[in-house]
This record gives structure tokens, sequence and C-alpha cells, in this order.
């Protein structure tokens, strides 16, 4: 077996109207085609891939697993993203990565799933030039 790549990642909602709101709105993917399944759900695309699907079919604590930490979004725009965040009441975090040339922001989705927003290049640059703190590890190892 090989792995050639990420497809997706699937989250379970008890509000998917909500979930689809925050992943539209504030994070910037878009609603896209969905196979007819019994239980209703999203998939919401980046691009022409389907990379978040939204599915109902299950409380969204009931299967949790303390392994998985968090997904990972490179991203642009800094400054317009921290106002969308702001302007949708979202609290988030930022650092600047140690030695590196990027600069992370931390929020949760409406039902707890951590979510890393990655900016480099100018974005990466005026953060840091502005004094951005340093050290995303927040208590656990990256």
């Amino acid at each position: 077996m090989a792995v050639t790549g990420f497809n997706h990642y699937n989250i379970a909602t008890g509000d998917l109207d909500r979930a689809r709101r925050f992943y539209t709105d504030v994070i910037g993917l878009r609603e896209g085609a969905r196979p007819p399944f019994s239980r209703p759900g999203a998939w919401l695309y980046l691009g022409d891939q389907p990379i978040l699907h939204i599915s109902t079919g299950r409380a969204a604590a009931t299967r949790r697993s303390d392994a998985f930490d968090h997904v990972a979004f490179s991203a642009s725009d800094l400054d317009g993203t921290r106002e969308t965040l702001r302007r949708n009441n979202v609290y988030f975090e930022e650092y600047a990565v140690p030695g590196r040339e990027l600069h992370q922001l931390f929020l949760r989705d409406p039902d707890g799933v951590e979510i890393e927003l990655q900016f480099s290049g100018a974005d990466a640059r005026a953060a840091i030039a502005a004094g951005a703190a340093v050290d995303s590890s927040r208590g656990r190892n990256t």
C-alpha cells in the first residue's frame, strides 16, 4: 500500500446548518455535490476536492479520540482572516513558528474541532516583524 495524498476528513455534528455556515462563512470552503446518502450531511470543497465531509449520523462526542489533535490548512490574507474571525466572534490564538517563516492561527469549530490556519510569505514576515509571540506548542509536542 502506498498513500498518494490527503483525501478528506470527516466531522460529526449535531447541528448541520451551524457547521456548514462556519466552514463556508468563516473558513472559506464551499459547499458542493454530495452523493445521496440516507442521512443528511454536506461535502465542503477546497478547489475541486471535497476536503471536509460533515456527517449527522452520530452525536459529535460519541466516538472521540484523544489522539486526534487538529487539522491544518494553508491560508493567505492574515489581516483579512483575523477580521473575519473577529466579526464572527471566533476566539483564536496566534504564534510565529520558531526558526521558520510561518505564522499560525489556532481556533475551534462549533463542535470543538481544533483548526490551524498556517500563513507563510509576506503574511508571516509581517506578523513576525510586528512581534508575534513565538511557539505554538501550547503544552503539546509539535
